[in-house]
C-alpha cells in the first residue's frame, strides 16, 4: 500500500515539475532583468528582515518575513525551481548548473554565516566588561531577526546565485 501511494505521489511531482516547466505565465519573471531585480530584492530581504525584528518589533518582522517568501517565491519561479528539483527531473546540462550552483551557494552561506559569528565575536570583545566573564542577554527579537536571517539566506541562496549566475535558464 505504501509502495503505491509513492509512486503516486511521485508521479504528481512529476506533473507538478512538467506544469512549472512549461507554465509560460511567469515568463515576465524570467528575464535577465527581473531575475537580477529578484536577486537583488531577495539580498535586501536578507538584511532588512533581522533589522526589522530587531529594531521595530515582532509585527514589521513577521511582514517582512512574509514579504520575504514572496520575494523568494517569485525568485524560484523565476529560474524555474531548477535549485530545488532533484537530479531525476533536471537534463544534464540543468544538474550541472545546479550543482556548480549548490557550490557557490554553499560558499556564499558560508560567508554569511562566518561574518554573524565574527560580527558576535567582535561585540562579545568590545563591549565585554570583564576579559574572562562574558554575559550574554538575548531578546526575543534579537533572536528572531537572526534566526529568520539564516533561515532565508539558507533558502534563497541558492536560487539568488542561479538568478545571477545563468544567463541562458528555460524561458
Amino acid at each position: 500500500m505504501s509502495t503505491s501511494r509513492k509512486e503516486k505521489n511521485d508521479e504528481a511531482v512529476a506533473a507538478r515539475v512538467e506544469a512549472i516547466m512549461a507554465d509560460n505565465r511567469f515568463a515576465g519573471l524570467r528575464t535577465r532583468r527581473a531575475r537580477v531585480a529578484l536577486a537583488v530584492t531577495m539580498i535586501a530581504l536578507i538584511a532588512v528582515i533581522p533589522l526589522s525584528w530587531v529594531l521595530f518589533g515582532s509585527i514589521p518582522g513577521i511582514l517582512a518575513v512574509v514579504v520575504g517568501i514572496v520575494v523568494w517565491w517569485l525568485l524560484r519561479m523565476s529560474v524555474r525551481l531548477i535549485a530545488d528539483l532533484p537530479e531525476d527531473y533536471l537534463d544534464e546540462r540543468q544538474t550541472a548548473l545546479r550543482n556548480s550552483v549548490y557550490v557557490d551557494a554553499y560558499r556564499w552561506f558560508g560567508g554569511v554565516v562566518v561574518l554573524l559569528a565574527s560580527a558576535g565575536l567582535l561585540a562579545f570583545i568590545v563591549l565585554g566588561e570583564d576579559p574572562d566573564t562574558w554575559r550574554v542577554a538575548l531578546s526575543y527579537n534579537g533572536v528572531m531577526g537572526i534566526f529568520w536571517l539564516l533561515e532565508a539566506a539558507a533558502l534563497s541562496i541558492p536560487s539568488i546565485v542561479l538568478a545571477l549566475k545563468d544567463r541562458e535558464l528555460p524561458r
